[in-house]
Order: C-alpha cells, then structure tokens, then sequence
C-alpha cells in the first residue's frame, strides 16, 4: 500500500514538472511521426527474439498487448511497457511490513540483457528511495537508474529503476542475451523495488513509441488448485497478474 503525504505528492510533482513537459512534447512527435498508426500487436512484426530479461518467477506488475492490461495505453512510450515484481505465495512483495528496501523480493535481484547488442546508455550514482511505498519527493529523473540496449532493427530496449551502484556495463559494451546488467533497485520515479522494462524505437525513453515484442522461452504458472502447474509458452505476450519465470 502506498504510504503519502500531500507535501511529498506536491514534492515529487514539482520535481518531475520538466519531465513531465518534456514527455508531453515527446509523445506529440511520436503521434505525428506514426500518424494513426501507431505499432500494434497484429501489424508489428519485431526484428530480434526476446527473453524474459530476469531469472526465476516473477509477477506481472503491470504490462500486457491490449487496452485492458496495458502498463500506460494512452502513453504511445510506454503502452507495451512491463513492470515486474517477485511475490510470494500470499500475493505480496515483501517480508514483514515492508518498511526497509531490503525486505522486497525483488531487490537486489540480477537484471539481464534480453537480447544479444550494443549499450548505447547506462545511466548509474542516482539513489534508491529508502521508503518504499511513497514516492521519492526530489526525484527528477523518471527512470533513475537505466540501461538501454541497441538490439538492431530499430528496436532498443529499457530496463529502468536500478539498483545504485549494480549497472556493470557502459556505453559501447556489447552485451549478449542473458548477460547481467544490473541488479533491480528502487530508484527515480518508482514506489518500490521493481523491474521496468520495455523495447522502444529509439534510444530517447520520452521521445519514443514503445514496441508490442513477444517473449521466447518462456513458463506461464497456471494455478491448479492448491498448487502452480508450469505451462510452456513458445513466444507470447505475458499480461497483468501472470506468474511468469524464464
């Protein structure tokens, strides 16, 4: 549950006012550039084969290819965007109360390259939040902590909000699929330790359109009564709420 007050509210919206300008202006020139057409599941025909970008079983957050389970629709950035938690078997993301970044499954865990490129941005030294379940009131930068790879084809991918001190590559490293990155943190615009990921047509987080990629090789974890039965997904789009492991 969120924990906040109206000062941090007012704080943080303050503090992400030229980010926020800056995405408005972005998603008018991704509209322009793409016109009505902007890409979409059963037109977009993606140019490299993605892996799940984390090890283990993880939660969809937020994410899916459809308006009902997208992470952001009305968001061309950030419309095939996911966000992944780890979760226990009573549905939460943490130990105990949660109060200390370190209860949270997620934290900490290695973050990796979900297809073989090159890094063309990484991004490192800003802070996790200590308070999980508020929001950080001096944030300024939405992602915090990023890496972003060139994939080829026109496709990049982002993974956002790590861990300080945990990115292990620089620009112009190529990296190969599965390779450790970085490790899932709490920092920039973010309310607890968590993975965002998405692939995007440029390099530019706030001025580009975010991509509709399937995931290879992947398990979707299907409840069967008291317990999860794996399921074998060849290529697919995971949505909201599936438990999903590489």
């Amino acid at each position: 549950m969120m924990r906040s007050s109206a000062w941090k509210d007012f704080a943080n919206m303050i503090s992400l006012l030229p980010a926020s300008i800056a995405q408005i202006w972005g998603e008018r020139r991704v509209r322009k550039r793409y016109g009505s057409g902007l890409p979409l599941p059963a037109t977009y025909r993606q140019a490299n084969r993605y892996i799940l970008p984390l090890s283990g079983t993880w939660t969809v957050a937020n994410g899916g290819p459809d308006p009902d389970t997208s992470h952001s629709w009305s968001i061309p950035g950030q419309r095939f965007a996911y966000d992944f938690v780890v979760t226990d078997e009573r549905g939460k993301t943490h130990r105990g109360d949660g109060r200390w970044l370190e209860d949270y499954y997620a934290f900490g865990a290695p973050v990796r390259a979900p297809a073989d490129g090159v890094v063309v941005k990484a991004k490192d030294g800003r802070r996790d939040y200590a308070r999980p379940g508020e929001m950080d009131p001096f944030v300024t930068n939405l992602l915090g902590n990023f890496v972003v790879i060139d994939h080829g084809g026109g496709e990049y991918s982002l993974l956002a909000h790590l861990r300080r001190g945990s990115v292990r590559v620089k620009p112009g490293d190529r990296v190969t699929q599965g390779q450790v990155v970085g490790e899932v943190g709490n920092s920039g615009n973010s309310s607890e330790p968590h993975l965002h990921f998405q692939v995007q047509d440029s390099p530019h987080f706030l001025f580009s359109a975010s991509l509709p990629v399937r995931f290879s090789g992947y398990r979707r974890l299907v409840r069967d009564g008291e317990t999860f039965r794996p399921e074998a997904v060849e290529e697919g789009f995971p949505v909201r709420e599936d438990l999903v492991a590489g």
